[in-house]
């Protein structure tokens, strides 16, 4: 996974203006009007822009909460937001950024609500910035646990993740099929050895084909598959995240799918398996030349593995 430099979240979420002391007057104006009396000396660590410090006396002040008024509780939770805010990585995560800052926002009157939008900027940011730089490296693995978390996001761009969902899935089967050009001897005697155990499939339409994907991918009563696609020679199946479990224990009922897919089709099918959620990549399975068995790799991963194969 690319290694980034440790920065302070306002290289991603705050403008920049003449200084970080107007930045944290400006804050400080925008959380409060008069700031009440047991503040006063933290609000003054703030306004100059020692964020250390006024993190240290809002700890020893949040010890003795019970001492405080509504109104001062509100104002010590919307200085801690700002501070850590302020303060940033890598003393405080982004994660933990916002989980300050929610508390805080939760309190009548608060207006930590602005500063976790810019939490969010940033987070986004950084996400997508790993995400690029994980697809230009190849490394599939950090470009899905990247963008998975990005989508997670509120505000994330639908038309971005779909761009990525693409670009992952492109990737991932350049990868995992890299070899393919020197084992693309002729299918025919697999696509027949695939024929003589799913003669059914052949004279399947597109519905009963279907049907029986559906049937053939159901657990003690539980569908594996959400949603079944088939064009020509591919097959998408998604699965719900949390159906992958269930995915992973029926890896030869997914391999005899793609077996009768390219029984039916008499062509080098592929079946892809998504999860439902992301639109990522679970599962490939292809039918094998050599092995003459469909072949089931777990993505997203830079290595091929092989997880599971049909027996005839």
């Amino acid at each position: 996974m690319p290694r980034y430099p440790r920065t302070s979240i306002l290289r991603y979420a705050l403008p920049r203006i003449a200084g970080q002391a107007a930045v944290a007057i400006a804050l400080v104006a925008g959380l409060s009007g008069c700031a009440p009396s047991a503040l006063t000396a933290t609000r003054s660590q703030i306004a100059a822009g020692n964020y250390p410090a006024a993190r240290q006396e809002l700890a020893a002040l949040s010890a003795h909460g019970n001492d405080l008024s509504a109104s001062e509780r509100r104002e010590l939770k919307d200085d801690v937001c700002l501070c850590d805010f302020m303060i940033g990585r890598p003393a405080f995560t982004l994660a933990e950024q916002r989980g300050v800052c929610a508390d805080a926002a939760i309190e009548p009157g608060s207006q930590s609500s602005s500063i976790i939008a810019r939490i969010d900027a940033a987070a986004r940011r950084k996400d997508a910035d790993e995400v690029e730089a994980a697809l230009s490296d190849h490394d599939l693995a950090d470009a899905e646990r990247a963008a998975t978390d990005y989508q997670s996001l509120p505000g994330a761009d639908p038309a971005t993740v779909a761009r990525w969902s693409k670009q992952i899935w492109t990737l991932a089967d350049a990868q995992v099929f890299a070899d393919s050009t020197a084992k693309k001897r002729s299918l025919d005697a697999a696509i027949s050895e695939v024929r003589k155990n799913h003669r059914d499939a052949e004279n399947m339409d597109k519905g009963q084909f279907t049907r029986w994907v559906v049937k053939t991918a159901t657990v003690s009563g539980a569908a594996v598959a959400a949603g079944v696609e088939m064009k020509d020679s591919i097959l998408k199946l998604s699965v719900d995240e949390a159906n992958l479990q269930l995915a992973a224990l029926s890896l030869d009922k997914l391999a005899a799918i793609n077996d009768a897919m390219a029984a039916r089709c008499g062509c080098d099918a592929r079946t892809n398996v998504a999860v439902t959620e992301t639109g990522f990549p679970a599962y490939f399975i292809r039918l094998d030349p050599e092995t003459r068995m469909s072949e089931v790799m777990i993505l997203p991963r830079g290595d091929r593995a092989i997880v599971s194969t049909t027996s005839n």
